[in-house]
């Protein structure tokens, strides 16, 4: 049950990082006068770290799967 509310969330923090990246881009963006260059630079790097937590959060799981399913073995 615990992997199925870990995945479901992940939406939910997609959603933040992108309005947070968008919000705080506008802002700096105003600031700096770079036409919209901050907001795309942070929503890259956002959804990099995003998709490398995703991989890395699948790959532990993958991992204690396995040693479950080597304990379970007689």
């Amino acid at each position: 049950m615990k992997k199925y509310i870990i995945f479901a969330s992940m939406g939910f923090e997609l959603v933040g990082l992108i309005l947070g990246c968008f919000y705080l881009g506008q802002f700096l963006d105003q600031k700096y006068q770079s036409k919209g260059l901050i907001f795309v630079g942070l929503t890259f790097a956002a959804l990099i770290g995003w998709l490398w937590r995703v991989i890395w959060l699948l790959r532990k799981l993958q991992k204690e799967d396995e040693k479950n399913s080597d304990s379970d073995k007689p």
